[in-house]
């Protein structure tokens, strides 16, 4: 029996595809565009989205952190 696809792995590629075509515009209009882009109808689908197109703009502060805890081995060495 297949596993189904979670919301996240469903919405990466059109949000990805959705940057492609827009690329160079601005930040705050391209956030707009995959904030009306949102197909979810409910709030774990709008977060799930809204929370994916920050991870792949690189404006996520999950993304950030995960950067800084790989240089923290530096620290102990």
């Amino acid at each position: 029996m297949a596993k189904e696809p979670t919301w996240r792995q469903v919405y990466a590629p059109k949000i990805a595809e959705i940057i492609k075509q827009n690329e160079g515009k601005p930040l705050k209009e391209l956030k707009k565009i995959l904030s009306e882009a949102n197909p979810g109808q409910y709030g774990h689908m709008k977060k799930v989205w809204a929370n994916e197109y920050m991870i792949q703009l690189g404006l996520s502060r999950k993304n950030k952190v995960a950067k800084d805890v790989k240089n923290q081995t530096k620290l102990f060495t």
